[in-house]
């Protein structure tokens, strides 16, 4: 269950140190929750989870082999993005970054960005996820976090939610993002898409932290992404048969 507090890991850390809030007791600004005794609780206003995060997949990717995309390099790589992969990486740092105009409604600066690891720094930075933020990266000046391989995605959400602040952008694989997705704490009664098509590299889902005290919990929504020629301005819809409708983790109450 998550609750507001005070935690350490590698997706940054809650500004300034407010006075933690031991089991039993209740501050001016907010009440004391019933959590385990080894757990200390920032006073409400010090939020340490992410105020927003944004889920996109990797850019556009060959279809099958024999095809083969393109490093940075210019080198042939299975795991690499075709050249329209690479213009939709370009597009998404103009996207985000405020130098390039004012950042558009909806939308926010990321101040952390999270790709999956492959193992090996260089393998890391060769595959396609990499890649579409990777010029993201450069122009904000910001590392690319890869400590959750795929396959660890409820471990990556966790994580997030835990010991994330700011904004955080996660780009991942496809068939992998509903499952990062139904596991974030979201408004009970929200329904996030349980299946994301294999056809849709232009669609982002957003996870905005809901204000105020009690339970960390986010309501989600969907941003077309609209930067190249043939994106759709439609979002991936929640209905039809995909199995748990209306599902994602629901809130969690602290205790």
């Amino acid at each position: 269950m998550y609750a507001r507090r005070a935690v350490s890991g590698p997706f940054g850390h809650p500004a300034g140190r407010p006075r933690p809030v031991r089991r039993g007791r209740s501050t001016a600004v907010g009440q004391s929750v019933p959590v385990g005794p080894s757990v200390m609780l920032y006073v409400y206003g010090m939020d340490v989870s992410p105020e927003v995060i944004y889920l996109i997949r990797h850019a556009e990717k060959p279809l099958k082999p024999p095809l083969t995309g393109v490093d940075f390099a210019g080198g042939q790589n299975e795991h690499s993005l075709l050249p329209r992969g690479w213009q939709r990486s370009g597009a998404l740092a103009a996207l985000f970054h405020p130098d390039f105009g004012p950042v558009r409604a909806g939308l926010r600066t990321p101040t952390v960005l999270v790709a999956p690891s492959w193992g090996h720094p260089g393998k890391t930075a060769a595959h396609r996820s990499y890649q579409t933020i990777q010029g993201l990266s450069e122009r904000l000046g910001l590392p690319i976090t890869s400590q959750f391989a795929q396959g660890q995605e409820q471990q990556l959400a966790d994580s997030v939610v835990r010991s994330g602040s700011g904004v955080v952008l996660i780009c991942w694989e496809h068939s992998h993002i509903p499952v990062i997705a139904s596991s974030l704490p979201v408004v009970s009664g929200t329904a996030v898409p349980r299946k994301w098509p294999g056809d849709r590299y232009d669609v982002i889902w957003s996870f905005t932290l809901v204000p105020g005290p009690g339970p960390v919990r986010y309501t989600f929504g969907q941003i077309p992404q609209r930067l190249l020629a043939g994106d759709a301005g439609t979002v991936i819809p929640a209905t039809g048969d995909e199995p748990g409708n209306g599902a994602g983790r629901r809130e969690h109450h602290k205790g």
